[in-house]
């Protein structure tokens, strides 16, 4: 179970929310602060997006995972399988049984909404876990990074990340992710590929260009 905690630790969990071709996922390998090696990176990763040692069996995934933390070296150990709120509460007690307050994990879920049984609040009998890791991860050294087309049906305990990235999405996306970073949804109907809007540590949101398309 999670160990050492820390409630000196920040909220930096992160949500990138976007259009498919936007650049969420490259949004969070250029703005995620994650290092390239020596750190411990757990990913849930359905459409192989990044590079890491992928497991199709949830349960070859989490012993896995915990070799790899027994082994005190750093990893990076990616879950492809088929997605589903009940396999991702697997996914996230996995997570939760190597966190310490003396070490950073990160957690890298790709398409978050399908993680989620809807909008409101977690379910802490059903998913306890998958609550946990927003609620006091941090105090344990787990930084969520999460990304999603579908703001509008992910978890409302996710929108109390520290940052969010936001770039184009459809209308309803767009007004749900307007009103967590408290501006007009039009702005981000007017976003380009590689332009989102971020919103961190308690500052008003402000339009970035993170990167050029090729």
């Amino acid at each position: 179970m999670a160990i050492n905690e820390n409630t000196n630790l920040k909220n930096n969990h992160t949500l990138y929310l976007a259009n498919s071709g936007f650049g969420k996922s490259q949004t969070l390998q250029r703005r995620g602060g994650i290092p390239n090696s020596s750190c411990r990176v757990a990913l849930w990763d359905n459409n192989k997006d990044h590079k890491a040692h992928r497991f199709e069996s949830l349960a070859e995934y989490v012993k896995a995972l915990a070799r790899a933390h027994r082994s005190g070296k750093g990893f990076r150990i990616a879950y492809v399988g088929d997605p589903s709120p009940a396999a991702f509460e697997v996914w996230a007690h996995a997570l939760w049984e190597i966190a310490d307050g003396n070490r950073t994990t990160y957690g890298v879920v790709e398409e978050y909404a399908d993680c989620c049984e809807g909008p409101g609040a977690i379910n802490p009998k059903r998913l306890f876990y998958h609550r946990r890791l927003w609620t006091q991860g941090r105090k344990y050294g787990v930084i969520i990074h999460a990304t999603s087309q579908r703001p509008q049906l992910i978890t409302k305990d996710a929108f109390q990340a520290g940052h969010i990235w936001a770039s184009y999405m459809d209308f309803d996306a767009a007004v749900k992710a307007g009103k967590a970073l408290n501006i007009n949804h039009s702005e981000l109907g007017a976003c380009q590929p590689g332009e989102f809007w971020y919103r961190g540590n308690g500052k008003p949101a402000e339009k970035i260009k993170v990167f050029t398309p090729l």
